[in-house]
């Protein structure tokens, strides 16, 4: 069975790279002025990586299975964080529909909404907290490159992810991450 990792979904991962590369030399990580962008895997992507627990098998249909990604995290929502942009939509990561926005320079927000994996099947390399969105009941953890993820229920078998980068700045990441988890849990299935 497909696994889902904590360290591999930020929900819309890297566009340009996980980690902050600069262009002296490429591929290695080092200070950059903008942050990591994301492409909808991010901390919570579906990987075999020793650790991981087993997917969920589906029970009944995904309460959002319908829902493009920029449809529940909106251009609208973006702007109350001051990007002006619009969203890029990435659903060519099996298993996950994903919209992000970036603030350049920044920070970048996004989510996704997995149909087929729920917070069980959420696993890390690192430490996973436990918490509650609203009603929802909901675990965050951050990836080493600076991604903050909160996925949030929506069923047994699928969840919402709000992830968050900032620029050299996990706290900020975090921060940003449960303001996107907040707007997005009140549109959220009860």
């Amino acid at each position: 069975m497909r696994r889902s990792v904590l360290v591999a979904s930020v929900l819309v991962a890297l566009t340009g790279s996980l980690m902050a590369c600069t262009s002296e030399t490429p591929g290695l990580p080092g200070a950059s002025s903008s942050p990591p962008t994301t492409n909808g895997g991010g901390p919570f992507s579906e990987t075999e990586t020793p650790g991981s627990t087993t997917k969920s098998s589906p029970v009944g249909p995904a309460p959002l299975a319908d829902m493009k990604g920029c449809a529940l995290l909106t251009p609208a929502d973006a702007s109350s964080f001051g990007v002006t942009s619009s969203g890029i939509e990435n659903d060519k990561i099996k298993g996950v529909r994903a919209c992000s926005y970036q603030k350049s320079g920044s920070f970048t927000i996004s989510v996704g909404i997995f149909d087929e994996a729920g917070i069980k099947d959420v696993a890390d390399r690192g430490t996973l907290t436990q918490l509650k969105v609203g009603s929802h009941e909901a675990v965050q953890g951050m990836s080493a490159g600076g991604i903050c993820a909160i996925a949030m229920k929506t069923s047994e078998t699928s969840r919402v992810d709000a992830t968050a980068t900032a620029v050299a700045d996990d706290k900020k990441s975090c921060e940003l991450a449960h303001q996107v988890a907040e707007i997005l849990e009140k549109k959220l299935p009860r």
